[in-house]
């Protein structure tokens, strides 16, 4: 081609950009093939704590891991939260913060992953999700607590089986906190593949409960694109708490006025007033 020509069709700001689309396509995908042949090496990061926790739950999940859980109860609080953390934590160190839910009105049930804690198995999607259920069979079922005064929490990684439960099971709420519109849409943006890990945003359309979304516009880990995303997308009742400056996991630490207020209004906005206590049959 003559290269004034060439100049004039492919200006070299026009040949820039379409490099860096190409080179910017080029790692994504590269990034999505490894991570189809490894997801679960790459993606589940367990802190290896392996560490036993007083009271503690041994829970029977269908796929045949033996899932630690902890249940804290709370007789004066209308629902029970059922919360699903981020990567990278385990019970050990997060029944700290689920004391801190307890404290602001909430039963709260929390659970490991399998191979994350003293779980069994190795960490996968379908082991989260198989766990989460066997926490929310342990609630509605041993603990016969109904389902619409169960609202589940899912932190960053733990939204991907609170969704996914919820897409499939009833609960009273869903609180989303730093989370994802899928786990390879994190890394590439766009969805560049048919299939993908923890599709949330393929899932949230057909959740109607009332939902809680919860991000820092400052999130370097799941961008905040993600929580507005979702956020968007969902057509039950819906609040939210952007926090400028709140970064991934520190909401309430960052903002901590800010988070509670938002968790207690969306409490109060639940139909269910009356305690979990009142639920109990006489001699149970």
């Amino acid at each position: 081609m003559n290269p004034k020509l060439r100049a004039f069709l492919l200006p070299p700001t026009f040949r820039q950009f379409a490099w860096s689309v190409a080179r910017s396509a080029g790692w994504g995908y590269l990034v999505l093939i490894i991570a189809a042949l490894f997801p679960n090496r790459l993606l589940f990061h367990p802190p290896g704590h392996k560490v036993d926790i007083p009271y503690q739950l041994k829970l029977h999940a269908a796929d045949g891991n033996t899932i630690t859980a902890l249940y804290m109860e709370n007789a004066t609080a209308p629902y029970v939260l059922l919360y699903s953390y981020g990567n990278g934590e385990e019970l050990d160190v997060m029944q700290h913060f689920m004391r801190e839910l307890r404290e602001h009105g909430w039963a709260v049930m929390g659970y490991d992953y399998p191979g994350y804690g003293t779980s069994t198995g190795s960490p996968s999607e379908k082991g989260c999700i198989a766990a989460i259920d066997a926490a929310y069979a342990h609630l509605t079922g041993t603990l016969g607590i109904p389902p619409g005064r169960i609202v589940l929490y899912g932190h960053s990684l733990g939204s991907g089986p609170s969704v996914d439960l919820a897409s499939r099971k009833p609960v009273g709420g869903l609180i989303l906190d730093g989370a994802y519109t899928s786990i390879f849409r994190v890394v590439t943006h766009w969805r560049m593949l048919p299939w993908d890990i923890f599709d949330n945003s393929g899932k949230i359309s057909s959740i109607h409960v009332p939902l809680l979304s919860l991000h820092g516009m400052n999130d370097r880990v799941v961008p905040f694109w993600h929580g507005e995303a979702l956020y968007d997308a969902y057509s039950g009742p819906k609040q939210k708490l952007w926090v400028e400056g709140g970064g991934h996991g520190n909401l309430p630490w960052f903002a901590p006025d800010a988070y509670w207020a938002a968790m207690e209004s969306f409490k109060k906005s639940l139909p269910e007033t009356s305690t979990l206590e009142s639920l109990k049959k006489p001699g149970s």
